[in-house]
């Protein structure tokens, strides 16, 4: 067995490949812990090989969870990125902001695309856990120095809007919260003008659809943000292309729809 081990290693190593990090722990839903990440590695063509820790979180019930990376060592210069691979190794999530989270091929390699400035310098993803299921947290360091970092997974209640419920008058908040979430309304006894307003970094848009069988609908988004309601029945929103998701905060994930008699300018 030794030697097919061996000759295993140096296949891997023939073809530079690797088998990954070992898991460094278990990270539980509402624990935390403090991770020390190594430093990146400068790769050929001008990439970074990042620091990398792994854990396994194992959600105790169905729900919502939030996992949280905040720099203790490296602080404001800390390079984090957050990766969720289901027990399959499917990526779920990819952390890119403290305020958004998308999915490939949205999101590319923190080495090449800025996280942008912030006052705080984590960044958070959130899924949908399910009881007895394995998920694996990859924690990257893209900082040439060494970095502590907080790790954090908490159960929330998601923004309880967009589940199919009746919208005919005022206004209602909601929040793209999940990489692929939609959010439903019945519109089909609501009359006046519907408009959007969003202000964040998700590719947002609204659509009125006439009914189930209606393949143009009409879109709304924060820029063309206002059109007649009738008669549309059924309003959808989401991330246009399903990749970004946020957090129900302003300048997240958060939304708002209203309606009013007042025309579209």
């Amino acid at each position: 067995m030794w030697r097919i081990l061996a000759l295993l290693s140096l296949f891997l190593a023939a073809c530079n490949l690797s088998l990954g990090p070992p898991l460094a722990g278990d990270l539980p839903v509402g624990e935390s812990l403090v991770a020390t990440l190594p430093p990146a590695q400068e790769a050929s063509g001008g990439s970074l090989r990042p620091g990398v820790a792994v854990f396994r979180l194992l959600p105790a019930q169905d729900g919502a969870v939030e996992v949280a990376a905040v720099s203790a060592g490296l602080e404001l210069s800390a390079r984090l990125r957050l990766v969720l691979l289901d027990e399959r190794g499917v990526v779920q999530a990819v952390s890119v902001a403290r305020n958004w989270f998308g999915a490939y091929p949205e999101v590319a390699p923190l080495g090449l695309r800025p996280q942008g400035i912030t006052t705080d310098p984590g960044v958070r993803l959130s899924f949908r856990g399910q009881a007895g299921q394995a998920y694996y947290l990859r924690v990257e360091n893209y900082a040439l120095a060494e970095d502590r970092v907080n790790l954090s997974a908490t159960g929330f209640v998601p923004n309880p809007s967009g589940k199919g419920e009746a919208l005919t008058s005022g206004s209602v908040q909601g929040a793209i919260e999940f990489v692929g979430e939609f959010d439903r309304y019945d519109v089909s006894g609501a009359g006046g003008y519907l408009r959007l307003a969003y202000a964040g970094p998700l590719d947002l848009v609204a659509l009125l659809y006439n009914g189930p069988d209606d393949l143009y609908p009409r879109a709304l988004d924060p820029v063309r943000n206002c059109a007649p309601v009738s008669p549309a029945t059924l309003l959808v929103v989401r991330d246009r292309g399903l990749a970004r998701a946020g957090f129900d905060e302003e300048g997240s994930g958060r939304y708002t729809l209203e309606l009013s008699s007042t025309p579209c300018p």
